[in-house]
């Protein structure tokens, strides 16, 4: 039979184990700023890999769905940038910049109407929260 001694080691040594790979894990929001060093080093793969990883720790950070969204505009796969903007929207309505983006992208397939439409509400919202932060400085 192993001493106490040795039998507490092998049972720390375990629970270290276990617990040391869960510290060190990254989550969502910090894949999705390797993402963005990534494509500030024009690595556009691993970029889009950060961003897939990043969706897959949480599919809802609408970051991680923009992100992807760019990546596919950036490489003309419309349709793919499309369907991410509209999750990126469908989990934050109030996301302005998709709304751009997804404006440019309805424009790259020809969809004019519903580009201008997106670009009409990036422009309502971009408003909003300008109207906002100034009232804000004001009362600071």
């Amino acid at each position: 039979m192993p001493s106490p001694r040795k039998l507490f080691t092998l049972c720390l040594l375990t629970l270290l184990a276990l617990i040391l790979p869960q510290c060190s894990d990254k989550n969502s929001d910090d894949y999705y700023k390797e993402g963005l060093a990534q494509i500030e080093k024009q690595d556009y793969d691993s970029a889009e890999a950060a961003f897939q990883k990043a969706i897959e720790k949480n599919p809802k950070n609408p970051n991680g769905h923009y992100g992807l969204g760019g990546i596919h505009n950036f490489r003309k796969k419309y349709d793919l940038a499309e369907q991410a903007f509209i999750t990126t929207l469908r989990i934050d309505p109030t996301f302005v910049d998709a709304h751009f983006s997804l404006g440019y992208t309805y424009e790259q397939l020809g969809q004019k109407e519903k580009a201008e439409r997106e670009y009409a509400t990036y422009r309502r919202l971009k408003k909003k929260m300008e109207h906002i932060l100034n009232e804000e400085k004001k009362t600071r």
